[in-house]
């Protein structure tokens, strides 16, 4: 596995954190389902922004965010 920083263009994952761990969350934060395993989890305005300007960037939660990275699982269409 290799985790590197993002660079603008780069495609990757951006990994929301998980409401079971993070269950306050905070002020700008707005939780959403992640788009393979359906976990709630939290969404950023930074991360909003970043999907939203960034084709290659897809979102998935902690979990699905690790799994993807060793190539198990799949995103969702």
């Amino acid at each position: 596995m290799n985790i590197t920083p993002h660079k603008k263009g780069d495609p990757g994952i951006l990994t929301l954190p998980l409401v079971a761990n993070v269950p306050e969350g905070h002020a700008d934060w707005r939780r959403r389902k992640c788009p393979i395993c359906g976990a709630e989890c939290w969404e950023s305005s930074l991360a909003k922004r970043l999907l939203e300007e960034e084709p290659d960037l897809h979102a998935a939660c902690t979990m699905c965010a690790l799994k993807s990275a060793r190539g198990g699982n799949r995103r969702k269409a």
